[in-house]
This record gives structure tokens, C-alpha cells and sequence, in this order.
């Protein structure tokens, strides 16, 4: 009797499960294994977050059902699978953004890419497959940084302070603008007046890999950037980078 239920999830649940049931059960697992994903990604401050990555993978599912439904047993998924991957393909073309001598976003337009392709999964019916896929996905994200300090060495996390010229209104937007194009989480930037004419920004980042630091050269090179600094680092924001 175990088998046979344990059959009905690793199976097609599309021929093993009334049809009643198979869409409920689909459709609740794209919008789960889309959040969870979502969240993932939400919690380090970076795009296409928790609600796009649900309606990624629903969307995709819904796709896939609608293939089944139109053509029942008779269906081809592989053709309605071609189609979302065109589709999320321009998708994952917008989350790349090229500018200011880097590229980024490469790492979210996989992520939706790979979270269309599981909701292709559940769509067509292999729930147990999604949900592996889910949890492979999110262990692979959560393992990024531990796997770049095994291959590239732990991160060396400091201050730097970034002066700049308050004459022109536009400089502190200029740099705002720049941390959010290098996906730098706002809890690690802080800004500050130091007189009439002069603000400052501190930023705590590593300053080991040339991917974590490269906004550092772009706000160099940026006119209005009076001097890039490192200051001292305060006992507590050591500590609390130990556990990063």
C-alpha cells in the first residue's frame, strides 16, 4: 500500500491521480516551489524575488496544463517546453543589466530560467521531480558563498568611505544608483553629511574578490568622487561578519 502511494508522487501524477486532484496538487506545488526559491533569493536583497519567482513557476505549470488539457494523453511537452524556454528567455535578458564597465545579474536570469523549467516539471505532471529540483536549486544558492571561499579564499570584509561632492544634487543619487546596479544589500551602506560641501557613504564589502569590490573602480572614476578610503572597522561589525 506504502508503494503504491509513494508510486503515485515519483510517477506521473497526471495517470496515477484523479484529474480533479492533479491540477490542485500541481498548481499549489508551482506557487510553493516558486517561493521558495523566491524567498532565497528575496533575503539577500537581489531581483526577481519572491512574487516573480511564483508566478515564474506557475506560469510555466500553467502552460504545461494547458498542453494536457487541449490535448489530453495525446500532448507533446517537449513542444510547449520549447515555447517557455523561448519566452523566458527574453525574461532573463532584462534581469542582466550591462553598464558602467560590469555586467550583472547573471545569477538571477539563471534562476529564472531554471525555476521555469521545474514549473514545466510539475506542469506535465512529476511533482517528486519538482520538488527534488526545488530543493537542489535552493541548497546550490545557499552553498554559493561557502563554495567561493573553498575555491577563492574567505571574503576580507572592511569599511571603505566613499567622499563626494554635494555641490551637484546629483553625485548622492549617482552612487545610490551604483550600489543598486552591483546588488550591494542597503543594510551595508550608510550615508553621512561631513560638512556643507562634502557627504560621505560608508560601505562594508569584501575587498578580497574583485567581483565583490568592482563597484569600488566605478565610483572612482565617477566625477564628483572626491576619495575612496578604508576606515576602521567596529568591533561589532566584526563579530557579526564572523557568522556571514
Amino acid at each position: 500500500m506504502m508503494m503504491d502511494e509513494m508510486s503515485a508522487w515519483t510517477d506521473n501524477i497526471h495517470r496515477s491521480l484523479p484529474h480533479q486532484y492533479c491540477w490542485v496538487i500541481v498548481t499549489v506545488l508551482a506557487i510553493a516551489c516558486g517561493a521558495i526559491i523566491g524567498v532565497e533569493r528575496g533575503k539577500r536583497q537581489k531581483p526577481a524575488g519572491l512574487r516573480t519567482m511564483m508566478l515564474i513557476c506557475l506560469g510555466a505549470s500553467i502552460f504545461a496544463q494547458a498542453s494536457i488539457l487541449v490535448v489530453g494523453d495525446r500532448a507533446d511537452p517537449g513542444r510547449i517546453a520549447a515555447q517557455v524556454v523561448t519566452g523566458i528567455g527574453f525574461l532573463g535578458a532584462g534581469a542582466i543589466i550591462h553598464g558602467r564597465g560590469s555586467v550583472t545579474g547573471f545569477t538571477t536570469a539563471a534562476a529564472i530560467w531554471v525555476v521555469a523549467a521545474i514549473g514545466v516539471v510539475l506542469g506535465i505532471g512529476y511533482a517528486a521531480a519538482g520538488v527534488l529540483f526545488t530543493l537542489l536549486v535552493v541548497g546550490t544558492l545557499a552553498a554559493e558563498r561557502t563554495i567561493e571561499s573553498f575555491l577563492c579564499g574567505r571574503c576580507r570584509w572592511a569599511t571603505m568611505r566613499i567622499d563626494f561632492d554635494l555641490t551637484d544634487g546629483r553625485t548622492h543619487w549617482r552612487i545610490q544608483e551604483i550600489l543598486d546596479d552591483h546588488q550591494v544589500p542597503d543594510e551595508l551602506v550608510s550615508f553621512a553629511t561631513t560638512t556643507e560641501e562634502i557627504g560621505a557613504v560608508s560601505v562594508r564589502c569584501c575587498v578580497r574578490h574583485r567581483q565583490h569590490r568592482g563597484f569600488l573602480a566605478t565610483l572612482a572614476a565617477m566625477p564628483g568622487v572626491r576619495r575612496i578610503v578604508e576606515t576602521a572597522t567596529p568591533a561589532s561589525a566584526q563579530a557579526q561578519e564572523q557568522t556571514r
